[in-house]
């Protein structure tokens, strides 16, 4: 007997875009002999299926179902496909947790954390033999000292939205007197911004998963962006940037 899947898209960010793109691609490679797939979209308008031959139809929160001419639908898992908040910052794992709902992703609070680029340095901070950049994140709603930050801190500069993705609201300073704009680009995003230490080096990605109890830990893939540094152009424009996959990795760098 086939399974009702929920495939999430869309989301409440700047990269909702990304969201589209990824359910697409997800919904052309999942094997319509074993599943029944629903889009969802998530936006700031509601939570929705909009059938290609049909009016949209609201999702019920209460129980994430959807009814078709009198028909209740209930889902037997969730592929949540939302690049940024709610998809990736815990929001929805939090809510399909409650309702005992099966969902691909890290759980709430993995995600809570790691969507969260200070959080994640201040742990990854305590651990030997992991160095991170030397950053201040400040936050929209409290005082801060820019002039401060600029003595503190040495150029070039990566200013970024703390909680943001895809490169969105993200600049690389070279000049102190860059930062203020910089700021307020990232701000635009997100509440609270991260100013970090440019650190030179080559850039890697490397892909972890659990399956049934297992961690797949993927190939390592290096990142060469034509761009000076991987942003939304590089991360989404084909051609933009080349990617080695495995990368060129001494046994000793693995």
């Amino acid at each position: 007997m086939k399974k009702t899947i929920a495939l999430l898209t869309g989301g409440t960010t700047g990269e909702w875009v990304v969201s589209v793109k990824s359910a697409a691609t997800i919904a052309q490679n999942i094997d319509a002999d074993l599943y029944d797939v629903y889009k969802i979209m998530l936006n700031d308008k509601g939570w929705f299926y909009e059938p290609a031959d049909s009016v949209k139809i609201d999702i019920d929160k209460n129980d994430f179902s959807l009814t078709i001419e009198g028909r209740k639908i209930k889902f037997d898992g969730v592929f949540i496909a939302i690049h940024g908040s709610p998809g990736e910052d815990g929001k929805l794992q939090g809510y399909f947790d409650m309702l005992g709902i099966p969902y691909t992703t890290c759980d709430a609070l993995t995600s809570s954390i790691t969507m969260n680029k200070g959080y994640t340095k201040a742990i990854v901070n305590g651990i030997d033999d992991l160095n991170v950049a030397k950053s201040v994140q400040i936050f929209k709603n409290a005082s801060y000292n820019l002039s401060q930050i600029k003595q503190d801190l040495k150029l070039p500069y990566f200013v970024k939205p703390n909680s943001g993705g895809s490169s969105i609201g993200m600049s690389k300073v070279k000049h102190a007197d860059d930062l203020d704009a910089a700021v307020d680009k990232a701000f635009n995003e997100d509440t609270q911004v991260l100013i970090e230490e440019f650190v030179s080096g080559r850039e890697f990605s490397i892909g972890v998963f659990g399956a049934e109890g297992d961690v797949i830990v993927l190939p390592t893939t290096e990142v060469i962006p034509a761009n000076e540094f991987f942003d939304f152009e590089a991360k989404y424009t084909p051609g933009a940037t080349e990617e080695i996959t495995p990368g060129n990795m001494s046994d000793e760098e693995v």
